[in-house]
């Protein structure tokens, strides 16, 4: 049993600190609780320096992302005056609608 725990104990930490896997993918591989491996990897020297570096790589990830919808976003059609005056006037004539009627 000892040899296990070795064994997923090495492998966790390879596939956290190399392989940059999720805790929940390294639960799966290894059949270990979530929890278990979570422990584990937090006591490790590195951890707190791999987690920063993983929740810096998501911030640029989402930075990128909101960038491109926003590409998105303008590429389907500029907002003018006249744009905003029809999504006005739509807006008013379903208003008084729900008002009047």
């Amino acid at each position: 049993m000892e040899s296990r725990d070795r064994d997923w104990r090495a492998d966790a930490r390879e596939q956290f600190f190399e392989g940059h896997k999720s805790i929940g993918e390294i639960a799966r591989i290894t059949g270990i609780s979530r929890q278990s491996v979570s422990g584990y990897l937090k006591r490790l020297t590195g951890y707190k320096n791999e987690r920063d570096w993983r929740k810096r790589q998501n911030a640029d990830a989402r930075k990128e992302y909101k960038r491109e919808k926003n590409r998105e976003y303008r590429a389907m059609g500029a907002v003018t005056a006249e744009t905003i005056r029809r999504e006005h006037d739509v807006a008013a004539v379903i208003l008084s609608r729900e008002k009047y009627h």
